[in-house]
C-alpha cells in the first residue's frame, strides 16, 4: 500500500465533511493506495488542461484530485484537493 500525503486544503475539507461522506472518501483513498494500477480503477479518470498531470477519483458527489509522486523512492498517492463536483474545478 502507498502512503497517502494530503495537501493542507484537502485536509481542511476532509475534516469538514459530514462525518458519513468522510468515512466514504478516506477508504476510497486507501482502496486507491492499495491499488496496483490506481489509474485503472473504474472511479478513476485522468485529467486535462491546467490538471495534466493528474487523476480525479470519483466518490459520490465528492471528487478528489490526486497524483502520484516519488518522496524518497517511495510511490506516494499525494490528494492536492477534496471538494464536491460543481466547486473542485475551479
Amino acid at each position: 500500500m502507498r502512503p497517502i500525503v494530503l495537501h493542507r486544503n484537502a485536509a481542511r475539507y476532509l475534516r469538514r465533511m459530514p462525518a458519513d461522506r468522510r468515512d466514504q472518501v478516506k477508504i476510497a483513498l486507501r482502496e486507491l493506495a492499495a491499488a496496483e494500477d490506481p489509474l485503472a480503477l473504474p472511479n478513476v479518470t485522468r485529467m486535462s488542461g491546467e490538471w495534466s498531470s493528474c487523476a480525479r477519483l470519483r466518490v459520490g458527489r465528492y471528487r478528489a484530485i490526486f497524483h502520484l509522486i516519488d518522496i524518497e523512492s517511495v510511490e506516494t498517492l499525494e490528494v492536492l484537493a477534496i471538494g464536491p463536483r460543481g466547486d473542485i474545478y475551479g
